[in-house]
């Protein structure tokens, strides 16, 4: 190796280092001040509840219980997280979640150096497909601080959701898929691998995810012209994944009965969005007392949901797409949904920083725009996403996991900006 490779993977490892340090201090110095003190809220949001009873539940050694006594309602990544706090009988409620706050916000710092990693292969990818070179080694730099800064992403860190840590396995996930897309690049088995953990790793976590594995193994497959290398990685992550769900879906079988592979949610979701006075936002609590899904089993539960969720579709067709718009709207909305926050401080610099990474976004793109596969790929599970919230409800919540994609394309285009103001002063 030369010196000047060396140097280079010098610098590489120190701003992933930096970038780590300044994101981890952030996301535990909001901890430390929201949730350090005796009178620190508990849990702010009903997910944040459902969440810990079923870690309790599963640190009790009575596996994955909800408030129903249903088994397969969440998929068992992150209440097998809280669990590890949950468990500690001799420590009060109080530091176990601050602790468990704290070990998540640690965990999410790890966004900023992935969305550097992002930004690396993204600009290699975009320089493979585009005659015109991507403008400086400075966009990772300035992708990961932004994924450092983020102040949706420093705020949910301390929350007891699955988003801090989905997010940081989103971008992993998509910082494996970018090499492979790179038609000039062998597709590693490395990769492949790296590609089929994340994904299963997201899968743990949210079963919306989903809907990643097929696009990744597409945009792998597409991207690299129907390659054989290429089909045979889109293939290969394929099978490992649904070999990692498999244990899950045979658990699923001897508990309730069914293969299922993700969880039972999936029709009282849907009908979260279409139900009878839907706004796109989140309205289930009356659901826990209607007295038709009283005695029903848990697959019987989600059937019925599902079956009342497709027929409001069908009877007004029209209304399912007005609420898509809605749910768009909740979803990109740069200020919070919660009305307590639209109108703070928090609110006004949430909106304000949205608004900005959003622009800088389009400059990026539009820079970029002839490198079709690179911003196609990076921008894949941000419309699939969007997409999926048009159906399902809309928040700000669900567009996190993707904002440090859109950040990397908001990087190149401040480091355009930044280039032409700098060549418009010199010629001046």
């Amino acid at each position: 190796m030369n010196n000047t490779a060396c140097g280079s993977r010098m610098r590489r490892w120190g701003w992933l280092i930096v970038l780590f340090v300044i994101a981890g201090g952030l996301r535990a110095g909001w901890v430390c001040f929201r949730c350090g003190g005796e009178d620190s809220p508990g849990h702010e949001y009903p997910d944040e509840e459902a969440y810990w009873d079923v870690a309790r539940s599963l640190a009790a050694g009575e596996g994955l219980v909800d408030e129903f006594g249903y088994r397969a309602t969440y998929m068992p990544g992150y209440p097998a997280f809280l669990a590890l706090f949950a468990d500690r009988a001799d420590v009060s409620l109080h530091r176990r979640l601050y602790w468990a706050r704290l070990i998540q916000a640690v965990l999410g710092a790890l966004v900023a150096p992935g969305v550097y990693l992002l930004a690396v292969r993204w600009l290699s990818l975009a320089g493979s497909e585009s005659e015109r070179a991507v403008s400086g080694a400075t966009v990772p730099v300035l992708a990961g601080l932004a994924a450092a800064f983020d102040p949706f992403l420093v705020f949910f860190s301390g929350l007891l959701l699955t988003e801090t840590l989905f997010t940081v396995a989103l971008v992993l996930a998509w910082a494996c898929v970018l090499p492979l897309c790179q038609r000039n690049r062998r597709a590693g088995a490395g990769w492949v691998i790296g590609v089929a953990l994340m994904l299963w790793l997201c899968l743990m976590l949210r079963p919306s995810s989903v809907i990643l594995v097929p696009l990744a193994c597409v945009a792998i497959v597409l991207a690299r012209r129907l390659d054989r290398q290429g089909l045979v990685a889109g293939v290969v992550v394929l099978i490992l994944v649904a070999a990692g769900l498999s244990p899950w879906a045979a658990r699923n079988r001897r508990v309730i009965g069914e293969w299922r592979w993700l969880t039972t949610r999936g029709g009282i979701s849907l009908y979260d969005g279409f139900q009878p006075g839907a706004t796109g936002a989140s309205d289930l609590a009356h659901t826990k007392t209607m007295p038709q899904v009283r005695g029903l089993s848990e697959v019987e539960w989600d059937r019925f949901f599902r079956n009342q969720a497709w027929s409001a579709i069908r009877q007004d067709p029209g209304r399912a797409i007005r609420l898509a718009w809605a749910k768009f709207r909740r979803t990109w909305s740069p200020w919070p949904n919660v009305e307590n926050y639209r109108g703070s401080a928090a609110g006004l610099v949430g909106a304000a920083w949205t608004i900005s990474i959003l622009v800088l976004a389009v400059l990026g793109w539009w820079a970029q725009r002839r490198a079709l596969a690179a911003w196609a790929v990076l921008l894949l599970p941000v419309a699939a996403f969007t997409l999926l919230h048009m159906v399902y409800v809309g928040s700000v919540r669900y567009r996190l996991p993707v904002m440090p994609l859109v950040v990397v394309l908001a990087a190149a285009g401040l480091a355009e900006s930044l280039a032409a103001l700098r060549g418009r002063r010199t010629r001046s």
